[in-house]
């Protein structure tokens, strides 16, 4: 996938891990400067938070999860967001494209 520099966008599903046993479906995108969740279906606008710009995520992951793959975005305060129900190669992609647009 090629993406513009001055404004990369990817986009793929997750469901916001908000208790123990529920999440919120929708769709994390990744702009050039931030990355945006919107809750699809019922609970359209109904995200804890909804966006999570570069310069206060500390760090961001993916890996394993009871639910295929996930993505976790740790902001600077230390709080964990997770994002569960993530196809592996869209969550190794998602990762990818973050580390080389924030690098600049």
């Amino acid at each position: 996938m090629t993406l513009k520099a001055h404004h990369p966008e990817f986009s793929l599903y997750a469901a916001m891990k908000v208790f123990t046993a529920q999440a919120i479906p929708g769709t994390l995108t990744l702009l050039n400067d931030k990355i945006c969740f919107k809750a699809s279906g019922v609970l359209k606008g109904t995200e804890i938070k909804d966006t999570f710009h570069f310069k206060d995520i500390k760090n961001i992951k993916f890996g394993f999860s009871f639910s295929p793959f996930r993505i976790v975005i740790i902001d600077n305060d230390g709080e964990s967001w997770i994002f569960d129900q993530v196809n592996r190669k869209d969550a190794k992609q998602f990762i990818e494209i973050y580390n080389s647009v924030n690098k600049n």
